[in-house]
This record gives structure tokens, C-alpha cells and sequence, in this order.
């Protein structure tokens, strides 16, 4: 049997993908229960990948008791990825029984193969296997679409959920680096991309009666199957290191400003106008936004508030959130810093002096601000004329 650049691709994410479970395995990483998840999402992924490899390669047929074997293992990926995320959300997630949920699309499927396949005889086997215009597929389309349905709409809340902590952040922190998942957000929408396609042909195959050639779809899995193993790899590793997830009086704090965007009551405008007032004037005195690592608890700490109060405000008097107003500040600092022609800091420490530590974010938000870089918006002050003091 001859293998071909698409076999070698599948065998190779495989392999990788178990190597990777193999090292989260050992006991100093399985302890951490995202490590576990992930686990379990590279053994399914290798699973449905190895399915892919057995229809390509015809060892399916020769073997037609390993067939669905791969697909019933795939279709524990999804849920896996759900409960991964949440996990590097919140450090203090944990496994409970009520989880086992996530795993009902396998045992559902599990119990349609076993009475629909695996206890017919050999030759219906064959029978079924070369009817199929679909890898690891039934030629039920029922099944075939429900399958689909139930993955992405899995990918779809995962998604969400990544999505929505992204913008509670905003709310807390003042410095996000390191904090998101958008790596994790991004393999996702690639992977909702590859899904969908998949559903596409599948629809096409089964509903319209439009079979085409397979040999597409194991080269479509290959490379889609190499490029997610490997962009997992990359960054599901460092994970842990750079961000371990939100602790609890974090997540408490999160839940308790998420309530933060509802409409005040009518007998607190007067109560917001003096809080706008000392939090202006405490932002000019202060100057708090210096500190990098500056959260909505510890300025609301300061000012004696409630966080949930101190983030409406800023909701609904600024129309900004907790990190979009603190950076207006560091940016209007920088400004002032790189404007003074006596200031002959870098530009690099200008920017840790305003409080920013992600040059990325600062180049952003002073892009926003100004329309021009840092290094543009120097030269350009460099050159125009000083202005004359006020007699």
C-alpha cells in the first residue's frame, strides 16, 4: 500500500496529536484539568482524523470492523473544546459529574451504530460501507446532518463564550496582555469554517444526490487536520504559563460588573454626577492609570464604591469600559510626554511610564487617538514651533 502526500499529513497530525496528549499525560501537567481536556480533544481529533485515513487509504473496507470507530471518538472533540475553554477562563474550574452531559452526542450515535451496523453481519458491512458518499458517515442524512447541527452549534457557544469574556475583561482590567483567548478564539472560527464546508458536502452528497469524489474531502482533512494540531500545539502550551485563568474573586468580580450595564435608577443621577465629579478630579490628582496592572476593584476601592457602580458609570456616563477609559488616560500621558521637546526618553519607555505594557495595545490605542504612530506624532511636535508662554 502505497501512502500519498495527504496520508502523510493525516499520519503525521496523528501522531503529533498523541505525542501531545502523551506529555500532557505525565503528572506534573495532567494535575491541571484544562491539560485533561485537551487530552481528550487530541485523542478524538486524532480518532476522526484516523477515520479519514482508513476511508482514504481503503483499509476501512478491508476491515470493515474499525470503521466509525474514529468518528465515535471525533464526536467527543466538541464538547471537549467547550469545557477546555471554560477551564482557561477560570482557574478554580473543575470536573463534576453534570459535565457528562457533553458526551450525550457520542452515546446517542454510539447506540444508532451498534444496532445499525456493528451487530449486522459482514457482508451488510460491506454493503453499507460502499454506499456512503461520506466518510464515517451513515448514509442516513438524518444522522449525518444531526451530527453536523450538534458540533457547530457547540462551536458556535464556545465561541460566544470566549467572545464574552473578552469584552468582561475590559470591564475589570486595565492590562489585557496575556489575558484573552483569541488564539483560541481564532482555531475556532477556522475550525466552524471546516465544519460548515462539511455539512455543505454533505448536504450536497446525500440531499441532492450530487456524490462526488471523495479523494477532496480526505485532502481537505489532511490539511485542515495539520494546520489545527500544529496551531494548537503552538499555543495551547504556552497557555498555562502566560495566563492560569481568572481565580475566584476575580470571576466573582467579573459576574458582579457584567449587571453593570442595566439602567440606573432614577434617584441615582444625582449620585452618579458627584461620583463623575471625584472620579475626575481623583484620575487628575492621582493619576492611577500609571500603574500597568490598575483593575476597576482597585480604583472603585478607592473611591468607595461598589465595582459594579464605578463600571455603570463608566458604561453609561463615558459610554467606555473600564480598559478603554484607563488607556484614554495613559494615552493623553504619552502624548504629553512625547510632545515635550526636553523628553529624550524611547518611545518604548514613554509608553511603560504611561502605564501600557503591550506595544501592540499601545500602538493601537494612540492610533485611535491621534491618527498617527508615537514616532509620527513625535517628529511631527519636533518640527512645529514652541508655543509662547501665557503672560
Amino acid at each position: 500500500m502505497q501512502f500519498s502526500l495527504i496520508d502523510i499529513l493525516l499520519v503525521t497530525s496523528i501522531i503529533q496529536a498523541l505525542a501531545l496528549a502523551a506529555f500532557l499525560l505525565l503528572p506534573e501537567n495532567i494535575r491541571t484539568t484544562s491539560n485533561r481536556l485537551l487530552v481528550v480533544t487530541l485523542i478524538s481529533f486524532a480518532g476522526g482524523l484516523t477515520e479519514i485515513l482508513f476511508y482514504g487509504t481503503g483499509l476501512t473496507l478491508r476491515h470493515p470492523g474499525l470503521a466509525y470507530l474514529g468518528t465515535l471518538l471525533g464526536l467527543l472533540q466538541a464538547g471537549a473544546l467547550y469545557l477546555y475553554a471554560r477551564a482557561l477562563m477560570f482557574r478554580d474550574f473543575r470536573l463534576r459529574k453534570e459535565h457528562l452531559v457533553h458526551t450525550l452526542l457520542f452515546w446517542v450515535v454510539a447506540g444508532v451504530l451498534i444496532v445499525e451496523y456493528y451487530q449486522q453481519p459482514s457482508a451488510i458491512k460491506l454493503q453499507i460501507l460502499q454506499r456512503r458518499d461520506y466518510p464515517g458517515v451513515l448514509t442516513s442524512p438524518l444522522l449525518a446532518v444531526a451530527i453536523h447541527a450538534v458540533v457547530l452549534g457547540y462551536l458556535y457557544a464556545t465561541i460566544r463564550a470566549i467572545s464574552r469574556f473578552g469584552a468582561g475583561l475590559r470591564r475589570v482590567f486595565s492590562d489585557l496582555e496575556n489575558k484573552q483567548l483569541s488564539w483560541l478564539r481564532s482555531l475556532l472560527l477556522g475550525y466552524f469554517a471546516v465544519w460548515l464546508v462539511s455539512l455543505l458536502y454533505c448536504l450536497s452528497a446525500h440531499i441532492f444526490k450530487r456524490p462526488g469524489e471523495a479523494d477532496w474531502v480526505v485532502g481537505f482533512a489532511g490539511v485542515t487536520g495539520f494546520v489545527f494540531v500544529n496551531y494548537l500545539l503552538l499555543n495551547a502550551l504556552r497557555q498555562p504559563v502566560i495566563f492560569r485563568g481568572l481565580d475566584a474573586e476575580e470571576a466573582a468580580l467579573l459576574e458582579d460588573v457584567a449587571a453593570a450595564a442595566s439602567p440606573p435608577p432614577a434617584t441615582a443621577a444625582n449620585d452618579d454626577q458627584a461620583l463623575r465629579q471625584r472620579l475626575q478630579q481623583y484620575m487628575r490628582e492621582q493619576r492611577p492609570h500609571l500603574g500597568s496592572n490598575l483593575t476597576v476593584a482597585q480604583l472603585a476601592r478607592a473611591l468607595a464604591v461598589a465595582p459594579r457602580e464605578l463600571s455603570r458609570l463608566l458604561n453609561q456616563g463615558f459610554d467606555q469600559n473600564f480598559f478603554e477609559f484607563i488607556s484614554g488616560y495613559r494615552v493623553e500621558e504619552a502624548k504629553a510626554r512625547l510632545a515635550d521637546r526636553t523628553c529624550t526618553d524611547t518611545i518604548l519607555q514613554v509608553m511603560y511610564d504611561a502605564g501600557f505594557n503591550s506595544k501592540s495595545v499601545f500602538n493601537t490605542a494612540f492610533r485611535k487617538s491621534t491618527g498617527m504612530t508615537p514616532s509620527q506624532y513625535r517628529a511631527a511636535h519636533a518640527q512645529s514651533p514652541p508655543v509662547a508662554p501665557l503672560d
